[in-house]
């Protein structure tokens, strides 16, 4: 938690003047048991009304004046929570969109969705739960131990004795409770995991009637969470009674030894009514203190995991902005890469001239969108080096470089919204126009004819078919010029009729670009095609080249004629 203080940057005053606040009102409490006993021992024993009302006065002073000061605590302490709160999120949200995409892989979409809402919340609680109470609570345990000290030293050590019980018992069931509440957060993860996963494969779940198994998953996880939260909650039940009969005890030993001191005169009835006050006193905030460290341990786990996020490195950003004017636009030299164990390419090398088309073929699980990822900056090469327009990829800042690569990925990424927002993503200030002869291109003239530059589109496309979707994504990218177009197996929903026009149309867009397929027609038209099976150039060469000399390229053509 202590990493994530810098998120309280814009409420420093508040900060330090919610917990002044909450000992304001300690001080209040602590002061209300001596007046009682006075009351007690001068203004009843005497009989003086006049004593008691004015007393009595003071204490409802007291009690109105701490009620203001803390109700003025907790509003500032909420203020500073849900501005931490809000200055954290931001800043999650903000560095998992430049994480590199290797380390939102190994965390995982469901993970990330649950450290940015759940976790931030629990660090919001915590901290809000500090201000309120860590300060007030050591200052009340401390003030009543030393007024009971000043009242009767030897009957407060019954006070020492009570607090020490009390602080092992919480120590023991904090002990076994936290393992359980670790546990249960991971398995948060799991549910947000299963949930979205039902959610997304709704349709195959529903088309081979699967959702009493997709129940069965969901209720096995939710059965986990709940059997290792309950396990945690049985434990942490024990800690009322326990605390309960050990200040119980406490009470009446006060009671039995303060009464035999009242008998033989060395302690006065009030100050007896003042030790078991501030004895209660004491056992409110050492409860409490159980419930603050159970909600800091939980919150602890959660701030690890937020920090995991913030303290992720990113990728390694080049300082270059300024993209040359080169006849080479891209150039792999023995590139390898994996994601994680053997490599999934292996020593590619080729290049890709200025206006130049180059095809890139081969099975499912090959690395041919590998290939287009590296080329996007997206994962860095493990071996070899790539340039771009001439100089090493890595010397260019990742913005500067995506500014001028139009990708268009494998899944088609539709937003919510309306046709006209989703094609200016690529360019804000695309004019109409642009945006017409890009969809024109894209062979999708039909969807501004039928929804308009303001035709809604739903979330992820819903409202669209897969070739729409695709034609959508594809003419996004040509909404700019761009040196270099990537087209990651775009024409898969697409008719072999409409994929011809497409090739055709983008054909004569200037720029370098680079068609990723598994059909032979999506690539024949190349400049140049490579051949990829199981990571590996296995082919280089025209369509004509490739049908006489790669074995495996005209077993394609074979399939697909």
């Amino acid at each position: 938690m202590f990493k994530l203080v810098r998120f309280l940057k814009g409420h420093i005053p508040a900060t330090i003047a919610a917990p002044l606040c909450k000992l304001i009102e300690a001080i209040f409490e602590l002061a209300v048991p001596m007046i009682i006993a006075s009351v007690i021992d001068i203004g009843i024993e005497n009989g003086d009304k006049s004593y008691v009302i004015k007393y009595c006065s003071l204490i409802g002073a007291l009690a109105v004046g701490g009620f203001l000061i803390s109700i003025t605590g907790q509003f500032l302490a909420a203020k500073v929570g849900i501005g931490f709160g809000t200055r954290l999120r931001d800043a999650i949200f903000k560095k998992i969109n430049k994480l590199p995409i290797s380390a939102t892989d190994k965390i995982g979409g469901a993970s990330l969705v649950t450290r940015v809402t759940g976790d931030v919340l629990a660090c919001q609680n915590a901290l809000n739960l500090f201000l309120r109470l860590v300060l007030r609570m050591p200052f009340v345990v401390i003030g009543a131990f030393v007024m009971s000290m000043i009242i009767d030293p030897v009957l407060s050590l019954m006070f020492f004795a009570m607090t020490i019980i009390l602080s092992v018992t919480i120590w023991l069931v904090l002990r076994l409770t936290m393992p359980r509440v670790k546990r249960a957060q991971k398995n948060l993860d799991e549910i947000s995991r299963t949930t979205a996963q039902s959610i997304s494969g709704s349709r195959v779940v529903r088309a081979f009637s699967k959702q009493s198994d997709t129940k069965a998953d969901f209720n096995g996880v939710a059965n986990e969470t709940a059997k290792t939260n309950i396990g945690a909650a049985r434990i942490s039940a024990l800690l009322t009674p326990l605390t309960f009969a050990v200040v119980n005890l406490a009470i009446i030993a006060v009671l039995w030894f303060g009464g035999i001191k009242v008998n033989i005169g060395t302690l006065t009835q009030g100050e007896t009514f003042a030790l078991i006050n501030y004895l209660q006193q004491a056992f409110f905030v050492i409860v409490n203190i159980g419930n603050v460290f159970s909600t800091f341990t939980r919150s602890s786990a959660c701030a690890a995991r937020v920090n995991e996020i913030l303290d992720a490195p990113e990728p390694q950003n080049g300082t270059e902005t300024q993209i040359n004017d080169s006849d080479e636009i891209l150039r792999f030299d023995g590139v390898s890469f994996a994601y994680d164990g053997d490599y999934d390419v292996r020593d590619i090398s080729f290049t890709l001239k200025k206006n130049g088309m180059l095809g890139i073929i081969g099975g499912t699980g090959s690395g041919k969108s590998t290939i287009i990822s590296l080329a996007e900056k997206f994962y860095l090469p493990d071996k070899g080096t790539i340039s771009f327009c001439g100089k090493p990829l890595s010397e260019y800042d990742i913005a500067a470089v995506r500014s001028v690569i139009g990708y268009v990925p494998q899944r088609a990424a539709i937003l919510k919204g309306t046709l006209s927002s989703n094609l200016r993503i690529a360019d804000e200030t695309a004019t109409d126009e642009r945006l017409t002869r890009a969809l024109e291109i894209a062979q999708a003239t039909e969807l501004w004819q039928s929804l308009g530059a303001d035709g809604i589109i739903e979330n992820d496309g819903k409202n669209l078919s897969g070739g729409q979707k695709q034609r959508v994504s594809i003419a996004r990218s040509l909404c700019r010029d761009n040196v270099l177009y990537l087209f990651d197996d775009v024409t898969s929903a697409l008719d072999y009729r409409t994929e011809r026009d497409f090739i055709n149309a983008v054909k004569k867009v200037d720029g370098a670009k680079i068609f990723v397929s598994q059909r032979i027609s999506a690539v024949s038209g190349c400049d140049n095609i490579i051949v990829l099976d199981g990571g590996k150039i296995v082919g280089v060469g025209t369509h004509e080249q490739l049908k006489l000399s790669c074995s495996l390229y005209a077993e394609f053509c074979a399939s697909q004629s």
